[in-house]
């Protein structure tokens, strides 16, 4: 027992030793990994890749907590561990800025208790793999704040939401909370609680929100998975602007509230990464009324998109001032990927647009609880941000008769998109995540107007991710397609028909085999800071 162990060691030191020289030289025993890994070396492992090492006793989860916790502390920036107000919160830290808390000690432990799982073969799905966990999802001893002033001395949480019970029970460590807009409600990630959030790929632009600590953490080697919520793109956001695979899953495949506008879902650098957390955290739990069982399982590989039709909509009506040159041209790179593996991909015109649409969901989501939220919170309002004080202005709007104008709306948009779409023999419709790459990462939404083909866009028009929010029951995948002349990754939304999940995982893991691959070779964020 005492010779294998050693042995083991052995194994495991001799990989991390050439992991981190960022490729696999002779001498390396053959019991170690075979095969040349990225160049930034254990913090960037993909779950996928990580697991088999801990299989095969070449690596120990303690070593890639490690190397994370060595890139925080070299990339993120000092923490407001005084959890007051910050004095100027646009201009601290200046760095990454994406871990809200830190929880190192726990993690190491627990990631211990992982590499004794894997020597004794009782090893579960995500052993040993962190997940940053993004500050909404509750965690016992931990505290929610929610990027608030008004909420930065919450009593301690009490018991786990249902997503952390089922990352728990397939051996997923939580090292960091990342940061979120207050209270959740921005498409970029700043709080005068935990400063601004940047972008790894070029510090100057935004990682967007309200999952954009997760998204960042991942960008940076942080972390190798992390907790993303979508009420309106929350996860979609930050993909997109982060190089990342994210999912809105239809509402009530992840266990998460009442609210049909939210879900959970899984945010990773690599396709397989993110279906391998789908499957942890889809199906029912006994903590949560609206959770679809049975529990679908997601596969890791899909086959051919041979003969499949996909329709691909570049939403040019969405508004007046177009969408950004270098997303059209990421959409036509990427549905020629598909087509070269034998998909059908053919363009539709919806005529969709912002102005139709926004003002109904958004007044539709202010008749929920997070209307209620920025309700309850009116009395300390000075505390807020000021795109939280907006937003309080609009949740006054809310009501039955917003929420049936809003029901009433994807009553219609559901009809039209069977009828051009899904009715017409798609698998899937192809679309853009955002209208532009070129977010400051300081945007105010109350007074700061983006530009779009030399135009001014004020508001959160350039989004184009809300739609499937209100259409809740719609899976989207967001793909990675594309790096704008900024440095900053574009996204695509590939949306399935309503619950028909593994249809939009089919042709995201079909662009995953031979499209744009971020985070290998030389494709890694550079940390620059430039406009």
């Amino acid at each position: 027992m005492t010779t294998n162990i050693k042995r083991r060691d052995f194994l495991r030191l001799s990989a991390i030793a050439a992991l981190e020289a960022g490729l696999f030289s002779l001498g390396v025993p053959r019991s170690a990994p075979a095969t040349p890994v990225q160049k930034e070396g254990l913090a960037y492992l993909t779950a996928v890749e990580q697991i088999k090492y801990y299989k095969q006793g070449a690596l120990s989860p303690v070593d890639v907590l490690k190397a994370q916790i060595e890139r925080i502390q070299k990339y993120n920036g000092p923490l407001n561990t005084s959890g007051q107000e910050l004095k100027d919160p646009m201009r601290f830290n200046g760095k990454v800025n994406a871990v809200a808390y830190e929880h190192f000690g726990q993690a190491m432990k627990a990631a211990g208790e992982s590499e004794q799982r894997y020597r004794a073969g009782t090893a579960r799905t995500l052993e040993g793999v962190t997940v940053a966990v993004k500050d909404e999802n509750e965690v016992r001893g931990w505290r929610v704040s929610m990027g608030s002033l008004i909420l930065k001395d919450s009593p301690l949480i009490k018991e786990n939401a249902a997503i952390i019970d089922m990352l728990l029970s397939e051996g997923a460590v939580l090292h960091i909370q990342t940061t979120v807009p207050e209270f959740y409600i921005h498409t970029q990630t700043w709080s005068r609680l935990w400063g601004v959030t940047r972008n790894p790929w070029n510090l100057h632009y935004a990682v967007g929100g309200s999952s954009g600590g997760s998204g960042a953490a991942l960008a940076a080697g942080f972390t190798t998975l992390a907790t993303g919520s979508d009420m309106g793109g929350s996860i979609r956001i930050p993909a997109s602007l982060c190089g990342l695979y994210g999912f809105k899953a239809p509402f009530g495949r992840v266990p998460t509230s009442e609210t049909t506008f939210e879900t959970l879902g899984p945010l990773a650098r690599t396709f397989e990464d993110m279906a391998l957390m789908q499957n942890a955290v889809a199906g029912p739990h006994p903590k949560v009324h609206a959770a679809l069982r049975p529990k679908l399982d997601y596969p890791l590989k899909y086959e051919s998109l041979k003969g499949v039709k996909i329709a691909l909509d570049y939403f040019e009506d969405w508004l007046p001032e177009g969408i950004d040159a270098s997303v059209r041209d990421s959409l036509r790179n990427a549905a020629e990927v598909l087509r070269r593996q034998g998909a059908v991909v053919e363009e539709v015109r919806l005529g969709w647009t912002n102005a139709q649409i926004f003002p109904v969901y958004m007044n539709g989501l202010l008749s929920t609880g997070i209307g209620a939220m920025l309700l309850a919170a009116e009395p300390q309002q000075e505390l807020m941000t000021s795109y939280a004080r907006q937003a309080l202005k609009s949740a006054r709007n809310g009501g039955p008769e917003a929420m049936a104008a809003a029901d009433e709306l994807a009553a219609g948009l559901h009809r039209h998109l069977q009828q051009e779409v899904f009715g017409k023999g798609c698998r899937a419709l192809l679309m853009p995540t955002l209208a532009t790459p070129y977010f400051p990462a300081d945007n105010d939404p109350t007074k700061d107007a983006l530009t779009i083909n030399g135009k001014p866009v004020k508001g959160p028009g350039y989004i184009l991710t809300y739609i499937w929010n209100l259409l809740s029951r719609y899976p989207v995948v967001d793909v990675p397609v594309g790096v704008a002349p900024n440095n900053i990754p574009m996204g695509m939304q590939v949306v399935g028909n309503t619950f028909d999940d593994l249809a939009a995982f089919r042709v995201a893991a079909g662009y995953a085999r031979t499209g744009l691959r971020l985070y290998h070779g030389d494709l890694f964020p550079d940390y620059r800071d430039k406009a």
